[in-house]
């Protein structure tokens, strides 16, 4: 049972922190990290693929040519892993890593032991139920076909 971890980047060149994606992919076996360049106009591909290079079983990157929002480089990031056959669960977190990989692991067990649910998530924000409600049905849709 493989997790896929879908990590949105737009302009991360200078601020994501390679180092501590590289020794957690080496270290889960687990997890599979899925980088979406979402038409960064630095060399942040340069950078993801430098990453997937040090573990291509475990790491995956979507290029996006164009900017197109967080909520459809997560969409393209679901459907890659979507596609791969051997992910059961698929989450994402930001590359500044305001949401750990490890915070991640913890709404998987939650997940894991209630099948009763389709989603968790977690938030360090005060937003309303509603906002959330209204940003996850931007990134997933109702229809499962559409991943």
């Amino acid at each position: 049972m493989k997790t896929g971890i879908i990590i949105s980047c737009y302009n991360e060149e200078k601020r994501l922190n390679t180092t501590l994606f590289l020794n957690f992919i080496n270290r889960e076996d687990k997890f599979h990290l899925c980088f979406v360049n979402n038409g960064s106009k630095d060399d942040t591909i340069s950078l993801l693929k430098t990453i997937q290079m040090d573990n291509p079983l475990k790491v995956s990157v979507v290029d996006i040519k164009k900017n197109c929002g967080k909520a459809e480089a997560v969409r393209a990031g679901a459907r890659y892993l979507h596609s791969r056959g051997d992910i059961t669960f698929v989450g994402f977190i930001d590359a500044s890593l305001s949401t750990t990989v490890k915070d991640a692991d913890e709404l998987l067990k939650s997940l894991k032991t209630n099948y009763r649910l389709g989603m968790v998530f977690g938030s360090r924000t005060k937003k309303s139920l509603k906002e959330f409600k209204k940003m996850y049905e931007s990134i997933i849709s109702a229809n499962d076909t559409n991943i």
